[in-house]
């Protein structure tokens, strides 16, 4: 099992706002943080217990100083080798500032990274593993819809009349 470390960009990055806190806190104070590292922004702990403990998990948690340390607590009782990213401010200007600096410094944990930090383009469209195209459909390929209906066709009609509902009523 891998543990996560705050210098080394995880497999898995979260962002959770803490439950007594509102969404102005994640609209304005994180947005800069957000649109530069896009972690993946969840509302609960649980479902940080979904990801198989073999994989790096880092969740920055932006929080009061009431709830930051139960909040480490259930994190580590969700999964042990997550690495706790607590923002932890009392007022909502220093939260926003620690944030906007974060991402201007490019440190998305509150340290340099050893590695460089990937950069996603929101404007890119996501492509497939790049494969090699046969040169002619496999057989049995439809390659050509069926004919359309012609003014003075016939109306389809039905092979056989149905006996009912396939329930029986």
């Amino acid at each position: 099992m891998r543990q996560a470390q705050p210098d080394i960009y995880p497999e898995y990055h979260f962002l959770l706002i803490a439950p007594n806190l509102g969404a102005e806190w994640f609209f304005d104070a994180a947005r800069s943080y957000w649109e530069r590292y896009r972690p993946t922004v969840i509302t609960d702990l649980e479902f940080v217990g979904l990801i198989p403990q073999e994989r790096t998990v880092i969740v920055t948690v932006i929080a009061l100083r009431d709830m930051a340390a139960q909040l480490g607590v259930q994190l580590a009782q969700i999964n042990p080798n997550a690495y706790y990213d607590p923002v932890v401010y009392s007022l909502f200007e220093e939260t926003r500032a620690a944030l906007d600096e974060r991402a201007r410094l490019g440190q998305p944990f509150g340290v340099p990274l050893n590695a460089p930090t990937p950069t996603l383009d929101p404007n890119a469209t996501l492509t497939p593993t790049p494969r090699l195209l046969p040169t002619r459909p496999p057989a049995g390929f439809v390659t050509q819809a069926p004919p359309t209906a012609q003014p003075g066709d016939q109306e389809p009609t039905p092979l056989a009349p149905t006996p009912g509902p396939v329930t029986g009523g």
